[in-house]
Parts: structure tokens; C-alpha cells; sequence
């Protein structure tokens, strides 16, 4: 199995300490360690795109759950002759390294249609496939999730967690009961409530973990044994009255995904702390937990229809609703809306957006058309800055 050495080791010298966080910090780092781990231990991994697959269904398979993400600094030469050029940087940096073998140890892509970008990924897999039959990469199968909050809407999407169900059970030649799958939706609770606690503690008025680290503790989850991951962050919160506490102005990351932590850094080294996010690696992929009272493929096909969050919502006047709770109950004193290159979705809510925080007082700053691959760091700092003095005036 030669792809076993594949290591996403952007410090490899550094190996984790005792120290939760440093732990949590390796594993976001070394995003493929925990998954390599055990394929070598017999296990199968299934590797997924975004946040609207049920990893539940993965693990009640017994299989690992490995969040597939890109890498800013690596060039993209398949991606830049294959795919469009208004493709998302992170998706188009995902398609690079699925088809270039980086992830051909995984034993099954699932990658969901909860955007028109991941959508646009599975088609040209498919065409990859077809046109490149010498690049191996894994077999790669479609949840078909929506998100119109309609009743005919959740009957479709349970019919395709019972499909995505069937998959699993037909790849790897095993039987999903309802006791794993509610196993499995106790765990994967148990690790959201894990995270909730530690976003209870950024919120804090004094407060020991930063934006970046909570992004980071959230994002490792994806990469880590569940259970390794919950003792970590149970381990964290209490280990917090010990470290130093932070300080500086409190404010919220709005918008596109971010795959890594270089901005959330950057913001803090300019003397702000993050304490509130809304996009699709932040704290909203952690608020809803999974019915346990019901039947298990209905709950988590209801979860997964209603709240997952994705990058179009509806109603969209629901979701600016709770963009301004979470303002007001994280005490946000400034929000930083921060779009992607190729934004064609957010920036059309974005203006009603800032009326509504204008009309509270709270100061803001559009990033607009922010590369993936080549930030103007210069600029973000600068825009940050303003963001700062303005909010501090």
C-alpha cells in the first residue's frame, strides 16, 4: 500500500505534547496522521467534502471519517487544465489532490450537493475519470442532501440517507443495524457538546482560547479519533483557568469556509479577539445536535436537511436573524465579512447585512474577492486596523 507514507506533515519536527491544545494543534496539522493510523490498523476510511455528510453513517459502518481539504501553498496543475477558472480555490486545491493520488489510501469519497461548487466537484471527478483513465483516485459517490425547508424536501433527503446507508453497507460488505447508527449519533454528539463548551469558554469576557485555536479545535475533529478528540477538549477547558488570558476587541468572521487558520491569526496578532464565526467551519457546524429520541436514519436525515448549515440557506431573513443573536449574545464589538474570489452567493445578502449592523452601532469591514491560494495579506492587515480603530472610536 504505497500511499500509506503520504503524510500532510507541514511540521513534521514538531511532534504533540501532553498539552491539549499543542495535541489539538497537531492534528489540525498533520491532517492525515489519525487516518493513516488506521487504515494500517485494518480500518476503512472514507474521505468527505464539506460539513453536510453524515459522518455518523461513516462510523456506524466501523469505518474512519476523514475530512478531505486543500492546501493554499500547492500548486494546482490538473485543477488549473480541468476545471473552471471560477472554481472555488479550496474546492479547486481538493480536486487537485484527489486526482493527483494524495488521497488514494481513502477507501470512498462521499461529497455532498449542498453547494453548487460541490456539486460541480463530484461532475468533474466524474469526467476525470473518464477522460484521465490513468489518474487512480477513489471511487466517489453523491449525497444528494437539499435544504429548501420543505416536508416533501426532508422525505427526499431521508430517501438518500437510506441510499448513502446502502452504499456503505455495499462497498464494504457490511450490515449498518440501528444500534450503531444510534451509537454513533451519541458520539458525535458527545463531541459537539464537547466544542460547544469550548466556544462557551471563548466567549468568555476573559477568556484563555483564541479564535484561532477554537477554529483549530473544531477543524480537528474532523481529522481525529471522535473519542480522542472529546477527552482533548474536555481536557482543554479544564486546563484553561491555567493559561494566560487573552484580551482585545471582540469580533465575529462572517462568510466563506476557511480551511486553516492563517486569517483567524492574522486578525488576533493585530490585538482583536475573535469570539464569534459565522460560516462553514466555525461554530455553526456545531449548534444542532442529533435527535436521539427518534428513529436514527430519521433523525440524522432530519439534522442533516435542516441543520447542517450550507452556503445558501432558507429562509434566508431566519439565518440574518440568528447572524444578529449571535452578535448580540457573543457581545461582538465588529464583524469582519470575508468572501471568497469567486463569491457568487454571499455577497448578495451582505448589504442587508451591514444595514442591520449599522442600525446597532457595531462597526464592519467587507474583505471582498479574497484569494485562496495568494492572500494581499497587506491589505487584510490594513483593512483590520481600520476595522479596530474604528470600532474602538
Amino acid at each position: 500500500m504505497p500511499h500509506l507514507k503520504v503524510v500532510d506533515m507541514h511540521n513534521a519536527g514538531n511532534a504533540p505534547t501532553d498539552a491539549p491544545l499543542s495535541r489539538l494543534r497537531h492534528a489540525y496539522t498533520n491532517r492525515l496522521e489519525a487516518a493513516l493510523q488506521a487504515k494500517r490498523a485494518g480500518k476503512k476510511v472514507v474521505g468527505y467534502v464539506g460539513n453536510t455528510v453524515p459522518t455518523e453513517l461513516i462510523l456506524a459502518a466501523g469505518c474512519f471519517p476523514l475530512m478531505l481539504s486543500g492546501a493554499p501553498e500547492e500548486a494546482t496543475p490538473l485543477a488549473d487544465q480541468f476545471l473552471d477558472d471560477d472554481f472555488d480555490g479550496d474546492l479547486r486545491s481538493v480536486y487537485q489532490r484527489i486526482v493527483s493520488e494524495y488521497f488514494n489510501f481513502v477507501d470512498l469519497i462521499v461529497i455532498p450537493r449542498s453547494s453548487n461548487g460541490l456539486l460541480h466537484l463530484y461532475y468533474f471527478l466524474l469526467e476525470t475519470r473518464r477522460f484521465l483513465p490513468q489518474q487512480v483516485f477513489p471511487e466517489v459517490v453523491l449525497f444528494d442532501v437539499l435544504n429548501t425547508p420543505y416536508p416533501s424536501t426532508g422525505d427526499y433527503v431521508t430517501q438518500r440517507v437510506v441510499a448513502l446507508k446502502s452504499a456503505l453497507e455495499q462497498n464494504f460488505a457490511c450490515r449498518i443495524s440501528d444500534d450503531q447508527c444510534r451509537a454513533a449519533i451519541a458520539l458525535v454528539n458527545q463531541n459537539r457538546r464537547a466544542l460547544q463548551d469550548l466556544n462557551a469558554l471563548r466567549r468568555q469576557t476573559v477568556s484563555a482560547l483564541s479564535g484561532a485555536d477554537f477554529l483549530i479545535a473544531v477543524g480537528a475533529a474532523q481529522y481525529m479519533d471522535r473519542a480522542d478528540h472529546i477527552e482533548l477538549a474536555h481536557e482543554l477547558v479544564v486546563q484553561a483557568v491555567h493559561m494566560p488570558s487573552l484580551s482585545g476587541m471582540r469580533l465575529m468572521v462572517k462568510g466563506a469556509p476557511h480551511d486553516n487558520a492563517a486569517f483567524y491569526t492574522l486578525v488576533e496578532s493585530l490585538g482583536a479577539r475573535i469570539v464569534a464565526d459565522d460560516h462553514l467551519t466555525g461554530e455553526s457546524t456545531i449548534e444542532h445536535l442529533v435527535d436521539e429520541s427518534i428513529d436514527p436514519l430519521t433523525a440524522i436525515a432530519r439534522h442533516y436537511h435542516l441543520h447542517a448549515p450550507s452556503i445558501r440557506s432558507f429562509p434566508q431573513s431566519e439565518q440574518d436573524q440568528r447572524f444578529i443573536e449571535t452578535v448580540m449574545a457573543a457581545k461582538v464589538e465588529g464583524v469582519i465579512f470575508f468572501h471568497d474570489e469567486f463569491d457568487d452567493t454571499l455577497g448578495w445578502d451582505y448589504p442587508a447585512q451591514k444595514k442591520m449592523l449599522d442600525e446597532l452601532g457595531i462597526a464592519s469591514v467587507f474583505l471582498q474577492q479574497q484569494s485562496y491560494r495568494a492572500p494581499d495579506l497587506t491589505a487584510q492587515s490594513a483593512a483590520i486596523r481600520d476595522l479596530l480603530a474604528r470600532s474602538l472610536s
